[in-house]
């Protein structure tokens, strides 16, 4: 008896749109970028064809440096096509990407960065001046530089922020400490969510945010040991959902949680900027003063204009 022919090969390339955008969805935007989309003419006409693929772009715990990572993200913000709203990224993004992102989205809704040292405020206020309602920011171990005033101001309904760090043990002043908090404190009133993981505040600037932010539904304060709970803080406190103390349990963190010991030959480091040292807190500016930062920033933006 004879044998059945064998059954004919799968037609990949003739997949219909709707079942190559269900598998271009799930291997995500690396996928997609580096292999997925270019196997035949009809997966990239799908791949670099469908905004809606690119809405969420996820370019996170992916970094190679043998890769041009910049240019990948490029491909991602122009394939959605001005409707990228989520955007996540370890170690490559700088405050270029952010401005080349500002000139081709106005609906961004939510932006993770992870270690991310070359990002400044000045990208961030970039994205705000077309994103505005951005409601979800995450800077985990990225510059200590950034103006969280200058970040609250460009994105008026932030409702998430993890501003995270790694804890060293050094003495600091406590108004170099505190500043960032107080910052948040001053100019992100609709905060629901906020993650201090590892920061410097002390029980004053805390106070502050409890005061202030009067919308606050958690707070993750973990590894923050300036801070002390003292009955005060325990009644400010009372009204929040969720709150984890300076010594909880970091298992369920989502990035290293480690704490560095700096000898005093090494302080100079901690506050050195593109290689340079200098001798004042970031946030009482240096020979660059605010006005250039102002003018800078006009210039960088000039070509958003509508």
């Amino acid at each position: 008896m004879a044998s059945p022919p064998p059954s004919p090969e799968p037609d990949w390339a003739g997949l219909p749109d709707d079942a190559l955008l269900t598998v271009f969805e799930r291997l995500g935007a690396p996928e997609v970028l580096m292999g997925a989309g270019v196997v035949c003419r009809n997966w990239l006409r799908v791949a670099t064809g469908e905004p809606d693929l690119w809405r969420r772009v996820d370019l996170s715990d992916c970094f190679d440096p043998t890769i041009d990572m910049v240019a990948m993200a490029c491909a991602a913000v122009d394939r959605a096509d001005g409707r990228l709203e989520h955007f996540a990224a370890d170690c490559f993004v700088t405050d270029a990407l952010l401005f080349y992102m500002a000139k081709r989205t106005n609906g961004l809704k939510s932006l993770r960065l992870v270690n991310c040292m070359k990002v400044s405020h000045k990208g961030l206020v970039a994205l705000g001046k077309r994103s505005p309602h951005l409601e979800e920011l995450e800077l985990t171990t990225c510059s200590i530089y950034i103006s969280m005033k200058a970040v609250g101001q460009a994105f008026p309904q932030l409702k998430r922020l993890r501003l995270n760090n790694r804890w060293v043990n050094v003495e600091c002043e406590e108004q170099f400490d505190n500043h960032r908090a107080l910052d948040i404190a001053s100019n992100m009133p609709e905060l629901r969510h906020l993650q201090l993981f590892a920061n410097r505040l002390h029980n004053s600037a805390l106070a502050a945010i409890l005061d202030n932010c009067h919308h606050l539904e958690s707070l993750d304060l973990r590894q923050c040991f300036n801070i002390h709970i003292d009955a005060e803080l325990r009644a400010k406190c009372a009204r929040l959902r969720d709150v984890r103390l300076p010594k909880d349990s970091t298992n369920d963190y989502d990035h290293e949680a480690y704490i560095e010991t700096l000898e005093l030959n090494s302080l100079p480091l901690l506050f050195a900027h593109d290689g340079v040292f200098t001798q004042q807190y970031p946030f009482h500016g240096s020979d660059h003063s605010d006005e250039d930062d102002q003018e800078d920033l006009d210039v960088a933006l000039g070509h958003l204009a509508l």
